[in-house]
């Protein structure tokens, strides 16, 4: 049944339009398709991450974030540079579980907070337990690793004003070396070595009496070898 306000050409206009909307639609995934296919996963990411952390953003950057974002949605969801981003990740997996790593691990005494009776692992100190409230310490060594972390003090002008003498000698240092841990040596008992001793001295004189007899015996059987040389042949 027709309805009273149906109307051909506005049927055939309407359809025109779905038809025209369809190929647009699929011009424009196109384009961006081909457009995504060029960029760089990773800068993306990159300029994602750096936009998330920015404190103050206005309404062109938070724009520019969505459209970044719809973006990244459009490269996982159409599978795009797939071993490009999977590298990627696993790298920043690897490189988090490595700085995880040196962030627990004890350094002992290369440690900036090593002490041989206090922090003998050379841990790093709780802020949770010092009165001041800190930002979390990190895990640092001896030599610092960056020298823009070490901070140079000026000498205090009152010593100069006050005309304040040190000491003579060399001037006080903390001593960072862990004392009385070394295994002392076994000594050796006087009596076994007494008794060593006389086992030795033993065995010396039974060779120094077997030697003679040895030495005449061979004597004999040189003597009777020569004499029996001498003796004539009877015909």
């Amino acid at each position: 049944m027709i309805k009273g306000n149906w109307s051909l050409s506005a049927e055939l206009k309407q359809n025109e339009r779905k038809r025209q909307s369809k190929i647009q639609q699929r011009q424009k995934h196109q384009f961006k398709l081909d457009k995504l296919k060029q960029i760089d996963p990773i800068k993306l990411y990159h300029r994602i991450k750096r936009l998330e952390e920015q404190e103050s953003r206005s309404i062109k950057d938070d724009e520019y974030l969505n459209n970044l974002q719809q973006d990244w949605e459009f490269i996982e969801k159409n599978k795009l540079h797939q071993l490009k981003i999977k590298t990627f990740f696993d790298n920043q997996q690897k490189l988090q579980q490595q700085k995880q790593k040196e962030l627990n691990k004890l350094w002992g005494q290369k440690s900036i907070y090593f002490n041989p009776e206090l922090n003998p692992l050379g841990k790093i100190p709780d802020i949770n337990n010092l009165s001041e409230r800190l930002e979390p310490l990190e895990n640092l060594t001896i030599p610092l690793k960056n020298r823009k972390q070490i901070t140079k003090y000026e000498s205090d002008p009152l010593i100069q004003q006050l005309n304040i003498k040190l000491p003579s000698g060399d001037p006080p240092r903390f001593y960072k070396l862990i004392q009385n841990t070394s295994k002392p040596k076994p000594k050796v008992k006087i009596d076994e070595a007494e008794g060593d001793d006389e086992e030795l001295q033993a065995k010396q004189l039974n060779e120094s009496d077997a030697s003679p007899v040895d030495s005449s015996d061979n004597e004999d059987e040189e003597e009777e070898d020569y004499n029996n040389h001498k003796k004539p042949k009877l015909v």
